[in-house]
């Protein structure tokens, strides 16, 4: 068998020279191999490169291109399977299953733009390395000769930290589950030991934060309910003296507060409104300086409840525009620019309810979360 996948001849060195002349002269190939963001090659019908872009030589670490040239995309990338069979990469029994392969071989066979994620292995002068590339091979016909432009992202470290992501979950729900089954073995123990009940709700909402943790974490594919309990304000208003007590954000400043007088029951995610209330709160208070205060509002009518939040600095007119912007902060330092887009997802897109903000100069900032009410 002298291939498992894809063909395994290669071009007749004078056909493959002539191949990188017609390349090598084409203003439109020229121009795109300059002009293309990331990693871009060019193969023939035998997979083989016959002109690749400055990232790719980069990224392979080669300073001669013609050190390139005629070798196969596994073979270029140092693939340990790559020679694993005497015709190289795309005919071993590893290439049935490599993204790479996959799609030029629908590229080349039918025809067809193909895109697929490439994992393989690479061990470049002893140094061995998971690689992980977001691939596309789209075939192109210039005057009588058919190509194939392979178009490859490096996305090794954002596969790493999503599958991390997926690991953490996973262990760390496996240990609360393992955690509320013996807290609830106790409770049936003991029924009448208080001590319990503050154990058993503590644990019961780090699974809820968990829950909401990957929602937040992965939230295109969002499962995640919202677990509407009977609440009453003064509840809230505990939850969130849980979450802004002692913060490092609240050291000499004074929170104000101004909550309705009469009970005021509803049916709402505690947790996840608390978590809203909190990011307001915190924001607030990271906006202020020391011996500064902030005011935290409560209305509630016939039809809605509205909780604003105020501080007296200003936020300028261009990261007005940007606010509610995923990954976008005003902030310095890294992991920032999460805090006001959570509280847009959460309160809008799983409470229902409504996020904005005013912000001027001469009254400062308040947000605003205004929830749907009905009187219980």
């Amino acid at each position: 068998m002298d291939t498992y996948f894809a063909p395994a001849q290669r071009t007749e060195k004078r056909k493959f020279r002539n191949q990188i002349a017609d390349i090598s002269e084409n203003i439109i190939m020229n121009t795109l191999l300059k002009t293309a963001a990331g990693l871009l090659v060019v193969l023939n019908e035998d997979r083989q490169i016959v002109a690749l872009n400055h990232a790719f030589l980069e990224g392979l670490g080669i300073k001669d291109v013609q050190d390139a040239l005629g070798l196969r995309l596994g073979e270029s990338l140092s693939c340990i399977h790559a020679f694993e069979e005497p015709a190289g990469c795309g005919t071993t029994e590893y290439c049935v299953s490599c993204g790479a392969a996959i799609a030029m071989m629908a590229a080349i066979q039918d025809n067809q733009t193909n895109e697929q994620i490439c994992a393989l292995v690479s061990d470049r002068d002893g140094i061995v390395s998971d690689i992980c590339l977001k691939v596309k091979a789209e075939p192109i016909q210039i005057d009588n000769n058919r190509w194939i432009i392979f178009y490859a992202q490096d996305i090794t470290q954002q596969q790493f930290w999503i599958n991390l992501d997926h690991v953490f979950f996973h262990d760390i729900n496996n240990t609360l589950t393992a955690l509320y089954g013996n807290v609830q073995l106790f409770e049936m123990a003991d029924p009448d030991n208080e001590n319990i009940k503050p154990i058993r709700q503590g644990v019961e909402r780090l699974i809820n934060e968990v829950a909401i943790q990957r929602n937040f974490s992965q939230h295109k594919d969002a499962t995640y309910v919202p677990k509407r309990t009977t609440v009453s304000l003064g509840d809230i208003k505990m939850e969130l003296g849980v979450i802004i007590n002692g913060h490092k954000a609240s050291l000499k400043k004074k929170i104000i507060e101004d909550w309705p007088e009469q009970e005021v029951i509803l049916e709402t995610d505690a947790l996840l409104l608390s978590r809203i209330l909190g990011n307001m709160v915190i924001n607030a208070l990271e906006a202020t300086q020391k011996g500064g205060s902030i005011r935290i509002s409560v209305t509630a009518t016939q039809k809605e409840i509205s909780w604003s939040v105020w501080n007296k600095i200003d936020i300028p007119d261009p990261i007005q525009k940007r606010i509610f912007q995923r990954h976008f902060s005003s902030k310095p330092g890294d992991s920032r620019g999460l805090g006001t887009y959570s509280m847009k997802l959460f309160g809008e897109a799983y409470l229902k309810g409504k996020i904005s903000f005013h912000s001027t100069v001469d009254q400062g900032t308040v947000f605003t979360f205004t929830l749907p009410f009905h009187p219980m």
